[in-house]
């Protein structure tokens, strides 16, 4: 298959821009990013590429951000082997877990071992907010608990939460693509107590749990809260990532002002991750 790439330079931006910029192009069918110095490349499959939709996502966009872009094609390959190949290492968190894909396997034996084979950067665990996630759900209890994972992406989250013990898993994706890349990822570790569906927050009207894990950008944990809320069991957790330290007051307020209490508080290179306890 071939891809295009298109290549965001972003100027005069907030720090959340790119991140939301991916979000929204992943609607429209990009597949993948990588980041740049200067902003983002996206990677879409060339059959559901339209020039045309780029420049509605630019103006959705909060801000006064300057993005220009540049589309390139790039012919078909192994992507998967281009991924083994050039990026994804063994990634050890904590001392206690390894993330890693079946060709590359770690060196040692470690409690928790998760093959990931990705089909996008985000999620294998190379991530400061996949990592600090992963680190917080080691020192939890999770046995017998129900846990949902919004924007599940490679399904690394919730196959981590499933080792600590969780009886029951509901995943959720808006990307097609991520859906059954986190299929597939389940089925690779063996595991059977995870739903993946997709979609967004509506689908949890009907849902309720322990523990819910949301990484995603700030807006989007801001706007989806209270559904998250409303589906956690009084006592229960919300754990969250994906927004930068700035970000904190706006999230704080928020989750306060739904009726939760601040638990824990993790900071790297600038990304947060926190934990609330539903009251």
């Amino acid at each position: 298959m071939n891809y295009i790439k298109v290549t965001f330079r972003i100027a005069n931006a907030e720090e959340y821009t790119a991140d939301l910029l991916a979000s929204f192009l992943g609607e429209i069918g990009f597949e993948s990013f990588e980041e740049t110095t200067q902003g983002i490349i996206g990677y879409c499959p060339e059959s559901l590429f339209d020039a045309a939709q780029i420049q509605p996502v630019l103006d959705e966009l909060p801000g006064e951000a300057q993005i220009t872009y540049r589309t390139d094609l790039i012919e078909d390959q192994n992507w998967n082997q281009v991924w083994e190949d050039n990026y994804f290492e063994p990634i050890v968190v904590g001392g206690h877990c390894c993330i890693h894909s079946a060709q590359r396997l770690p060196d040692k034996k470690y409690k928790y071992d998760i093959i990931i084979n990705p089909r996008q950067a985000f999620g294998t665990g190379s991530h400061e907010t996949t990592r600090m996630i992963v680190s917080l759900l080691m020192d939890m209890s999770l046995h017998g608990k129900t846990v949902i994972d919004m924007g599940c992406g490679t399904g690394v989250l919730a196959i981590m939460a499933s080792l600590c013990g969780a009886k029951e898993l509901f995943a959720v994706d808006i990307d097609p693509w991520s859906q059954q890349n986190a299929i597939d990822n389940i089925a690779a570790n063996n595991i059977h107590n995870i739903q993946v569906a997709l979609g967004d927050a509506n689908l949890l009207a009907d849902k309720k749990c322990d523990l819910l894990m949301a990484n995603i950008n700030r807006n989007i944990l801001i706007q989806d809260m209270d559904k998250y809320y409303n589906a956690i069991e009084a006592g229960g957790k919300l754990m969250m990532s994906g927004f930068y330290s700035e970000d904190l007051p706006l999230i704080k307020a928020k989750a306060i002002s739904l009726g939760m209490e601040q638990k824990e508080v993790m900071t790297n290179n600038d990304w947060v991750a926190v934990c609330y306890k539903k009251l």
